[in-house]
Protein backbone atom coordinates (compact mmCIF):
# COMPACT_ATOMS: atom_id res chain seq x y z
CA UNK A 1 0.00 0.00 0.00
CA UNK A 2 1.38 3.44 -1.55
CA UNK A 3 0.69 6.56 1.15
CA UNK A 4 0.50 8.56 -2.80
CA UNK A 5 -1.60 11.59 -2.23
CA UNK A 6 -4.01 12.21 -5.85
CA UNK A 7 -4.45 16.05 -6.21
CA UNK A 8 -6.59 17.52 -8.41
CA UNK A 9 -5.12 21.18 -7.83
CA UNK A 10 -1.26 20.44 -8.49
CA UNK A 11 -0.45 23.79 -9.70
CA UNK A 12 1.03 26.40 -7.02
CA UNK A 13 0.17 30.35 -7.36
CA UNK A 14 3.10 32.64 -5.58
CA UNK A 15 2.87 36.26 -5.45
CA UNK A 16 4.38 38.87 -3.15
CA UNK A 17 2.87 41.82 -1.16
CA UNK A 18 4.40 44.60 1.18
CA UNK A 19 3.43 44.81 4.64
CA UNK A 20 0.36 47.16 3.95
CA UNK A 21 -0.86 45.12 1.56
CA UNK A 22 -0.39 41.96 4.03
CA UNK A 23 -2.24 43.80 6.29
CA UNK A 24 -5.21 44.69 4.38
CA UNK A 25 -5.43 41.25 3.39
CA UNK A 26 -5.58 39.77 6.29
CA UNK A 27 -7.41 42.00 7.66
CA UNK A 28 -10.05 41.72 4.47
CA UNK A 29 -9.78 38.15 5.33
CA UNK A 30 -10.96 38.11 8.84
CA UNK A 31 -13.74 40.27 8.33
CA UNK A 32 -14.86 37.46 4.77
CA UNK A 33 -16.09 34.67 7.27
CA UNK A 34 -13.94 32.18 5.19
CA UNK A 35 -12.16 29.19 6.84
CA UNK A 36 -8.70 29.39 4.60
CA UNK A 37 -7.18 31.85 2.88
CA UNK A 38 -7.21 29.71 -0.30
CA UNK A 39 -10.76 29.95 -0.62
CA UNK A 40 -10.75 33.37 0.41
CA UNK A 41 -8.14 34.27 -2.52
CA UNK A 42 -9.65 32.09 -5.05
CA UNK A 43 -13.17 33.14 -4.59
CA UNK A 44 -11.49 37.30 -4.68
CA UNK A 45 -9.57 36.09 -8.02
CA UNK A 46 -12.36 34.30 -9.44
CA UNK A 47 -15.75 36.08 -8.93
CA UNK A 48 -14.71 39.24 -8.97
CA UNK A 49 -14.67 40.96 -12.67
CA UNK A 50 -11.68 42.84 -13.77
CA UNK A 51 -12.13 46.10 -16.20
CA UNK A 52 -9.43 46.80 -18.47
CA UNK A 53 -10.51 50.64 -20.19
CA UNK A 54 -8.66 51.55 -23.05
CA UNK A 55 -7.72 55.41 -22.00
CA UNK A 56 -6.48 56.92 -25.91
CA UNK A 57 -8.24 58.47 -28.37
CA UNK A 58 -11.35 59.86 -28.00
CA UNK A 59 -11.49 58.41 -24.47
CA UNK A 60 -8.32 59.80 -23.40
CA UNK A 61 -9.31 63.86 -25.28
CA UNK A 62 -12.75 63.75 -22.81
CA UNK A 63 -10.81 63.03 -20.19
CA UNK A 64 -7.82 65.92 -20.62
CA UNK A 65 -11.07 68.03 -21.32
CA UNK A 66 -12.87 67.24 -18.30
CA UNK A 67 -9.61 67.69 -15.62
CA UNK A 68 -8.85 70.65 -17.60
CA UNK A 69 -12.51 71.79 -16.88
CA UNK A 70 -12.34 70.96 -13.27
CA UNK A 71 -9.52 72.64 -12.48
CA UNK A 72 -10.87 75.84 -14.14
CA UNK A 73 -13.90 75.82 -12.38
CA UNK A 74 -12.33 75.32 -9.15
CA UNK A 75 -9.75 77.97 -9.70
CA UNK A 76 -12.63 80.21 -10.48
CA UNK A 77 -14.15 79.68 -7.10
CA UNK A 78 -11.69 79.61 -5.37
CA UNK A 79 -11.30 83.29 -6.48
CA UNK A 80 -14.62 84.01 -5.85
CA UNK A 81 -14.30 82.76 -2.32
CA UNK A 82 -11.51 85.01 -1.70
CA UNK A 83 -13.44 87.94 -3.22
CA UNK A 84 -16.10 87.21 -1.13
CA UNK A 85 -14.02 86.66 2.40
CA UNK A 86 -12.11 90.49 1.44
CA UNK A 87 -15.39 92.22 0.57
CA UNK A 88 -17.77 90.43 2.89
CA UNK A 89 -20.35 90.21 0.29
CA UNK A 90 -20.79 88.67 -3.33
CA UNK A 91 -22.57 89.87 -6.40
CA UNK A 92 -25.65 88.04 -7.75
CA UNK A 93 -24.08 88.37 -11.05
CA UNK A 94 -20.83 85.92 -9.53
CA UNK A 95 -23.37 83.23 -8.19
CA UNK A 96 -25.20 83.50 -11.87
CA UNK A 97 -21.66 82.64 -13.10
CA UNK A 98 -20.90 79.61 -11.13
CA UNK A 99 -23.75 78.07 -11.14
CA UNK A 100 -23.99 78.42 -15.02
CA UNK A 101 -20.49 76.75 -14.82
CA UNK A 102 -21.01 74.37 -12.67
CA UNK A 103 -24.32 73.17 -14.53
CA UNK A 104 -22.17 73.10 -17.53
CA UNK A 105 -19.22 71.00 -15.22
CA UNK A 106 -22.35 68.91 -14.29
CA UNK A 107 -23.67 68.07 -17.69
CA UNK A 108 -19.79 67.34 -18.66
CA UNK A 109 -19.61 64.61 -16.16
CA UNK A 110 -22.74 62.80 -16.81
CA UNK A 111 -21.67 62.59 -20.34
CA UNK A 112 -18.14 61.43 -19.28
CA UNK A 113 -19.63 59.02 -16.46
CA UNK A 114 -22.22 57.68 -19.60
CA UNK A 115 -19.07 57.02 -22.14
CA UNK A 116 -17.16 55.23 -19.31
CA UNK A 117 -19.82 52.95 -18.54
CA UNK A 118 -20.59 52.36 -22.34
CA UNK A 119 -17.10 51.69 -22.55
CA UNK A 120 -17.21 49.54 -20.00
CA UNK A 121 -19.61 47.34 -20.78
CA UNK A 122 -17.43 46.50 -23.67
CA UNK A 123 -14.63 46.23 -22.18
CA UNK A 124 -15.36 43.74 -18.96
CA UNK A 125 -13.80 40.56 -18.62
CA UNK A 126 -14.81 37.63 -17.32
Amino acid sequence: MTNEIKRTNNHTVHFMVNEEEMEELNRRFNRSGYKTKREFYLDSIMKNRIISIDVSGEFAKELRELQSLVSRNAANINQIAKHTNMSGSIEKIMLENIQDVLQKEIQMLFEFRSMVSNNLISEIVG
